[in-house]
């Protein structure tokens, strides 16, 4: 209560901008060509007042392989990518104005899961470019929101249009299209579902569901999505179960397991950034929590096509930082 009370105006961080993000390296061997990861990346955060905020993502990746793919010396570069820049106004309670680069909100892998800190298996899954094209931005403008927040349920929007873009590091389609959900408060339980319309070239219908549960009763996290397209559709569930609520030594709580099944459906020759063959994977990753912006990641998965069977491995780590640009103010 004292604390509630007192007066903090003269001692809090006030609007301080904030450079967070992870840094990450993911040892990859894909049906026996192994491939050397490091990553960086840097999120920005710059607010302006109560209203305002700027925000980006940069993405450091380096990408370095053998000369003859199983023999030689390692060789690569690194590339850079801005993932989005924009700024958004925090209109009021429901609606929040967005313009610039942004990460385009369909289903719920690229937007909410695709940074290396989040994602629980480093790979993406098999049909994650569906609604993505051509960058997986939109440059634009893009509203959205919380429609109506009750003690049950919560609804939450967003609409958007991008237009084309070939300027370097502000690539984007022409495209518009939407993504609404809502959340069950008490089972924890979301659904909703994505449309977009590709409006450049062969104008095209992309669509997507999904839903998220996370049991208030068990530490486990169940996340699943289809996506169709006219080149093809595809799904995939992933569950995670964290070992912190068991029963047993405290350095074995600190262990995630994960699992990860999908199929991807090809259609008319597939392409647009999808398999041009039908193609199925089972994925098992096991991750450790040294801390909780700290852990240990590997995974192990089989896919299955007509054009050739692999095993794929990955190991390495992912560390979250968050760093003010300036300490906060006292009097």
């Amino acid at each position: 209560m004292n604390a509630q009370d007192a007066d903090d105006s003269g001692n809090h961080a006030g609007y301080v901008p904030v450079v967070t993000g992870a840094v990450g390296y993911v040892h990859n061997v894909n049906a026996g060509v192994t491939t050397l990861e490091p990553q960086i990346n840097p999120v920005l955060l710059v607010p302006f007042g109560s209203h305002l905020l700027l925000e980006s993502r940069t993405e450091f990746t380096g990408f370095f392989q053998r000369e003859n793919q199983t023999t030689g010396p390692f060789t690569g570069k690194v590339f850079k990518s801005v993932d989005y820049a924009q700024l958004d106004w925090l209109a009021n309670s429901h609606l929040i104005a967005t313009v610039g680069k942004y990460s385009l909100p369909f289903g719920i892998y690229s937007e909410r899961l695709e940074p290396i800190w989040i994602k629980n298996i480093q790979d993406a899954p098999i049909d994650v470019n569906i609604g993505l094209r051509t960058s997986g931005a939109g440059d634009g403008f893009m509203l959205r929101g919380v429609a109506t927040e009750q003690p049950g349920y919560t609804v939450q929007y967003s609409a958007y249009f991008s237009a084309r873009s070939n300027i370097n590091q502000l690539q984007a389609a022409r495209t518009a299209g939407g993504d609404a959900s809502i959340y069950l408060t008490h089972p924890r339980l979301e659904l909703g579902g994505s449309y977009q319309r590709f409006l450049q070239d062969r104008q095209i219908n992309n669509a997507s569901a999904y839903v998220s549960w996370q049991p208030p009763s068990i530490p486990l996290d169940l996340k699943a999505q289809y996506d169709y397209t006219r080149t093809g559709n595809g799904y995939w569930l992933e569950t995670a179960y964290n070992f912190d609520k068991l029963q047993i030594p405290s350095l074995l709580r600190r262990f995630q397991t994960v699992g990860r099944m999908q199929q991807f459906f090809a259609l008319n020759g597939g392409g647009n950034g999808v398999p041009a063959i039908n193609t199925q994977r089972f994925d098992f990753g096991l991750n450790y929590y040294i801390h909780d912006d700290f852990r240990v990641i590997s995974s192990y998965g089989r896919s299955f096509s007509a054009q050739q069977d692999a095993n794929i491995w990955n190991v390495g780590f992912t560390y979250r930082f968050v760093m003010p640009l300036w300490p906060e103010r006292k009097k």
